[in-house]
Formats: C-alpha cells, structure tokens, sequence
C-alpha cells in the first residue's frame, strides 16, 4: 500500500510549518483531517514522523529523511501536470548565471534539471562567484543573472529581484547537548557554548550583524568553509552552529546526530533571490529561467 497524494501534501503542510493548526491552514483543512492523515501515514510507513512537543511538533531522524522524498514527489507531480507550453520548449538561446557556492551546493542540481526538462533547446552556463562577482559580472554584461542570498543586497535599487525562498535560521546542536531538551534557545543560553562558525557565502558577516543586535559575543572555536567540518564537529558536541534549514541535515558523515532547535531571539531568514540590472532589457530566455526557478520554489 502506498500514500495517497494527500497525506504526503498534509505531512509537508506540517512538516514545514511545525504546527498541525498551521498545516491545516494552510491545505484549508481540519486540524483533525490532518492529524488522522498523519497518523495513518506513520501506521503503514511503520515509525513515527514527528515528535510532539509543547509548541508543536518536529521531526523525527526518520521524518527528515522521508520529508525529502515526499517534497520531491510532489514536486515531480507538479511538473507533470504542468507541461511547458509550446512557447516554452521553443525557446532557443544561452543564458550566463551566475550562483554563489551555497546556491550551487543546496539549490542548483534541482533548479539546472527542471530547466533541461522545460526548456531543453534553451543552453544554460552556470558559473559559481561570490556575490561582488555576480554583481561585477552582471555590470559587464558577462552574467544575465545572479542566483544568491539576498538578505544583504547593496544597491537593490540597481536589480529586479525576485525572491525565490526564504529559509529560517535555527540552532544545530548534538543531540545529546545538554540545551537538547529545551524547547528554544536564547543567546543567554551560548554564552558558555563553543562556537564553529561557517565562513562561506557570507554567513560570517551576516551573524556578525546578528550577534551585534543582541550583544552577544560568541564564544569561536573554530572557522571552516566545508559544510561538513561544521556538521561533524557538532555532531560530536564540540560546539552549536546558528545556520538556515536550507543546509540542514540531521546526519554528520560519520552516523552522528544534529539537533535544531528554534531560537527565542530574532534572527532573520536566510532569502535566496534572482537578479538582473534593471537598466539591461530582458531577453525572452532569461525571462523563461527566472519563471521557472520561480514557479518551482
């Protein structure tokens, strides 16, 4: 027996508002029509799919894992009942994007697949640049488009922007830190906590703006670029991480559990967005990448 489309459409609804009361809002049902669904999803699967706490429910180890299929199913659902016109596949052209090393790692083999699907006559080259190079790139005509994170956009009056996600910033932590238990976390709470700080795409300045608002300093053990240097290394409880659930993976390499947990203390989302100059007129090509990435997000 498999899921129906409905109870993997409800399990996202939840899975990605954290609340069943959200969930139903959002799907424009019942809370209860949710939680039976829920339910009946968990008995045929054979294990739980969230943990319910006191604000809500999360994610189980094994909940993560089935999100992931669940949002690609529906996602190649979507995509087949929604055909490019002929319009679309006509398109013939090559279009220069530029994305940031976030963007390539989490984001692009997605977005680059169901442009080849939609669009297959249409030639995209992609190039991985740190933002100042999108930005250059783009004022010398090298890049008609940009793909990055956006929250600290210079000069916004300069592009067209379209926002493509907005991802929440959480705590990482092992799950066997003793702040595991705690239903969020403050940054009070970090002030005796080991700090790895991840140094790409930015991330490093925008916690530095993030930590200056709320006069926190932390306590740094170590800066890395790698991804899974950070994770490894909370996993294994040497110190917490404050990163968007974009790049979240609840697994180190080596088998190790990670933690998030929401944090009482504002801190902004992570906005992923595509640009171009707004003195550059658009090409029907462009136009046709910038829908697509849009529409699939």
């Amino acid at each position: 027996m498999l899921p129906t489309i409905r109870q993997l459409e409800f399990f996202v609804a939840t899975a990605e508002t954290g609340q069943i009361s959200r969930a139903a809002a959002m799907v424009n049902v019942t809370q209860s029509s949710i939680t039976i669904a829920i339910r009946r999803l968990e008995d045929m699967l054979g294990y739980a799919l969230f943990t319910r706490k006191s604000h809500g429910v999360e994610l189980t180890a094994q909940g993560e894992s089935f999100l992931r299929h669940a949002q690609a199913i529906l996602s190649s659902l979507h995509e087949a009942v929604e055909p490019p016109t002929e319009a679309d596949s006509d398109i013939s052209d090559t279009v220069n994007l530029a994305v940031t090393d976030t963007i390539s790692g989490y984001y692009l083999p997605t977005v680059w697949l169901r442009l080849s699907r939609l669009h297959p006559r249409l030639k995209l080259v992609v190039t991985e640049a740190s933002r100042a190079q999108i930005e250059d790139g783009l004022l010398t005509g090298a890049y008609d488009l940009g793909l990055a994170l956006t929250s600290n956009l210079p000069n916004p009056d300069r592009y067209h922007l379209r926002r493509v996600m907005s991802s929440p910033r959480n705590l990482w932590l092992a799950a066997n830190h003793p702040l595991a238990m705690r239903e969020t976390v403050g940054f009070a709470d970090l002030e005796d906590e080991n700090y790895i700080l991840l140094t790409m795409d930015e991330h490093e300045n925008t916690m530095q703006n993030v930590w200056a608002e709320h006069g926190f300093t932390p306590n740094i053990l170590f800066k890395s670029q790698s991804m899974e240097a950070l994770r490894s290394m909370v996993a294994h409880g040497m110190g917490v991480s404050i990163l968007s659930d974009m790049v979240f993976r609840s697994w180190s390499l080596e088998g190790q559990r990670i933690l998030r947990k929401p944090l009482s203390d504002r801190v902004p989302n992570m906005d992923t967005g595509i640009f171009w100059l707004r003195q550059t007129p658009m090409r029907a090509a462009s136009r046709a990448i910038v829908d697509c990435i849009c529409r699939g997000s």
